[in-house]
């Protein structure tokens, strides 16, 4: 019987860590393997993380490989798509695959795991194999390409120019599916943090280009790039800046942008108020497309007549959107760790571009912020895809938002 793990699961991509595959714990990772339900190898990556919960990069200015020491460790992680993994038929409990390239006698002989991952009524599993004489073969699809040097990563769904030594980008695209091209849909990610003080009297602002995160390593494989920063925020007022090490990680279709903040004071002891704003500046091919929440059922054509508008509704994990229909477009999630009673106030935006001069709107979201305690702080930005199918950034959302369930069958005592 399959042994229900409590863990779970983005829904695309998905993330295992390696406790939650204890019988190849101590596995040389390069002989472990992903197959999908009919045998087929799948892309995936492993990725090693130290006991302080830092990613083991083997690239940039500051690699630290020599943290890692080659096998399955607990806290490890094994990422694939959940599109690789052959569906499950719930009536008669069988794969949907279209056949095996591999020898079951090959898969037989090795230690493996059957891992079965369920959203919904939707099952779907791939099994992952310790294969030490590197019998089986490896997919050599990769989704992710990346230049450090430019700092360009692109996916057959998007394409974003970072900026130098910062985790916000200068430009990015998204892939239209009727033309099968890229949509210059973006120019800068617009950032402003203003702060007021007690009385009000001198309000304090911050851009994206005070969001200085010096990029010291990274890791490109075929199903997520990862960047490793360190940030750095200079608050001022005799305030000590924010720090901390935050990781950004980019998949095919989803990419998640962090920013950290620490407050080594209650908010009220200095500021009676403050925004952070994030709203991407739209280029002039943005025109045709529309600013959604769909949650709260606001729609705001690009090109129409409806901006300079803020719509106080609380964005916490409330997607909004920004599409030209089915045929392209990406969804935005925000996630933080404060909490919703010290963010009252906040908001969707949309607006003409104002100083940037360039494209007709900004569209994005308002976090205010009146009493926080001190503390450390993450907001975390969760931006999605289309793949040019109907509903496919409200199934990414979904998958954020609701994880899948998975298990594991076990095989091979060996």
């Amino acid at each position: 019987m399959p042994t229900v793990l409590a863990v779970t699961a983005f829904a695309d991509p998905i993330v295992i860590a390696g406790k939650n595959i204890p019988r190849l714990l101590g596995k040389p990772i390069a002989s472990i393997v992903v197959l999908n339900g009919s045998g087929t190898a799948i892309p995936f990556q492993i990725d090693e993380v130290t006991k302080d919960g830092e990613y083991v990069l083997d690239k940039g200015e500051s690699p630290n490989v020599k943290e890692g020491n080659g096998v399955l460790n607990e806290q490890d992680e094994i990422a694939f798509l959940w599109n690789d993994a052959d569906a499950v038929d719930a009536e008669a409990g069988v794969n949907k695959g279209i056949g095996t390239n591999i020898n079951n006698n090959d898969i037989d002989s090795n230690i493996k795991t059957t891992i079965t991952l369920t959203r919904g009524k939707e099952k779907r599993t791939v099994t992952v194999v310790f294969d030490p004489t590197s019998s089986l073969p490896r997919s050599p699809r990769s989704y992710i390409g990346y230049n450090h040097n430019t700092g360009r990563v692109a996916t057959e769904y998007y394409y974003a120019d970072f900026a130098k030594d910062r985790f916000h980008f200068v430009r990015a695209g998204v892939m239209d599916f009727t033309s099968n091209k890229y949509v210059d849909l973006t120019n800068e990610l617009r950032v402003e943090i203003l702060l007021k003080t007690l009385f009000g009297l001198i309000p304090i602002r911050y851009g994206e280009g005070d969001l200085v995160c010096f990029v010291r390593r990274y890791k490109v494989g075929p199903i997520r790039l990862i960047r490793r920063g360190d940030f750095h925020l200079n608050l001022g007022f005799g305030v000590k800046g924010s720090r901390a090490a935050v990781n950004q990680i980019c998949y095919p279709k989803v990419v998640k942008v962090p920013v950290y903040v620490h407050l080594p004071i209650r908010f009220r002891n200095l500021f009676s108020q403050a925004h952070i704003e994030m709203t991407p500046v739209i280029r002039e091919a943005g025109k045709r497309f529309t600013f959604a929440v769909p949650s709260n059922k606001l729609y705001f054509p690009v090109g129409g007549d409806r901006l300079d508008t803020l719509c106080q509704s609380m964005p916490l994990r409330r997607m909004f959107t920004l599409k030209n229909g089915d045929a392209a477009g990406y969804g935005w999630i925000l996630d933080a760790t404060t909490q919703p009673e010290h963010i009252s106030g906040s908001g969707f935006v949309m607006r003409r571009p104002g100083t940037r001069g360039t494209g007709p709107a900004e569209c994005g979201f308002r976090l205010t912020v009146r009493d926080v305690p001190k503390g450390n702080y993450y907001i975390t930005n969760w931006v999605l895809f289309s793949g040019g199918k109907a509903g496919d950034i409200e199934r990414l959302g979904k998958g954020l938002m609701e994880p899948v369930a998975v298990s594991e069958e076990k095989y091979g005592e060996h």
